[in-house]
């Protein structure tokens, strides 16, 4: 019987050692970085601050300039924030919008001159408030968008669900004419539900053209005024296609399991787009990678990529939004906003 207790004891340890090596085995590869197959060009260290202002409330974009002012939209669409170009005052801006209005919690605002817009997903509809006035008017829609650019005065692009095909599309809106929107000939009609495009819009004055980035695949797209594509890019990621699963709950789609975003929040200014990318390139190191906000800059004439920089944590928090202007930044931190200087891309 106690010729038995060596071997056993021996068979212990062999098991158990067996069993160690697989775990550091497992371990080693869970610690060693994971490859997506591109490497980024650096164009800039991390930006230093060059002024910063603290709101009272939680600014969530960046609107537009008026008179020698900037201004911020509010979670809440009954004020807006100003202050100047330099983070030199502050100013908050009740809207005296109709109880009947109902703009709901999706909003976007956008400004050109003293004419403040309030694309309300919800309503549908768009809400035009002159600030000099502050009379209101109402441009309700007969269908609903998820997403919207202003181009010029009265006038959006927006994107919308084709009623037949329940894909989306691109639509050219005029707020004086809106029974008569045209829509895009580009867009690919047998995407049911329009999660593998989801995206977002943006115009950029100085091309005149309307871009749009998607959220779970590689590239971005640009499309004049009139909605002919004038550019199709990639992004220097790899992911050129996800498999997205859909599920029909009620009369509505949604997504079996929301996929990895390959790109987040973006900015277009004097015909760049400056856009945040959720993937680590095989050159980064991880730390810099988590702790700052990564941003690579493309041409928005030939879609070529010029380079990458990170937006710096302020205080411990990465930024949840930003806007270029001017070769300026503005970061916004809860309820801080940032100013960076720019002045490296007017070389690109």
């Amino acid at each position: 019987m106690n010729s038995r207790k060596p071997v056993l004891k021996l068979a212990i340890l062999f098991i158990a050692s067996f069993t160690i090596i697989g775990i550091l085995a497992f371990l080693s590869k869970k610690s060693i970085p994971k490859k997506n197959g591109f490497e980024r060009r650096f164009i800039s260290t991390a930006l230093i601050p060059r002024k910063h202002i603290t709101f009272p409330v939680k600014p969530v974009k960046l609107i537009g300039m008026h008179s020698g002012k900037i201004f911020f939209q509010e979670e809440k669409p009954y004020e807006i924030l100003t202050t100047t170009p330099s983070l030199d005052s502050l100013q908050a801006i009740k809207l005296e919008l109709p109880a009947n209005s109902n703009p709901g919690r999706s909003i976007r605002m956008f400004m050109q001159g003293h004419h403040l817009y309030l694309a309300c997903r919800n309503m549908p509809g768009i809400i035009d408030y002159n600030l000099n006035t502050g009379s209101v008017i109402n441009h309700a829609l007969s269908g609903y968008f998820n997403q919207e650019a202003m181009s010029s005065t009265d006038n959006f692009i927006i994107r919308i669900k084709d009623r037949v095909s329940q894909s989306h599309l691109f639509a050219r809106l005029n707020l004086n004419k809106k029974d008569s929107m045209s829509e895009d000939n580009f867009s690919d009609r047998k995407t049911i539900g329009g999660f593998e495009t989801a995206g977002l819009l943006y115009y950029d004055t100085a091309t005149q053209q309307a871009c749009y980035n998607y959220f779970y695949q590689n590239g971005f797209i640009c499309m004049d005024t009139n909605l002919n594509l004038t550019l199709k890019a990639r992004t220097i990621d790899t992911v050129t296609h996800r498999n997205i699963k859909v599920a029909r709950v009620a009369n509505s789609l949604t997504m079996k399991q929301p996929p990895q975003r390959i790109n987040y929040n973006g900015s277009v200014n004097d015909g760049k787009l400056f856009l945040q990318s959720l993937l680590k390139a095989d050159n980064e190191y991880e730390l810099d990678f988590n702790e700052n906000t990564i941003i690579d800059v493309y041409s928005l004439k030939n879609g070529s990529y010029k380079g990458s920089f990170y937006i710096p944590a302020y205080e411990e928090k990465k930024a949840h939004q930003f806007q270029v202007v001017n070769q300026k930044l503005y970061a916004l931190y809860g309820k801080t906003v940032v100013l960076y200087d720019l002045g490296f891309i007017a070389d690109l």
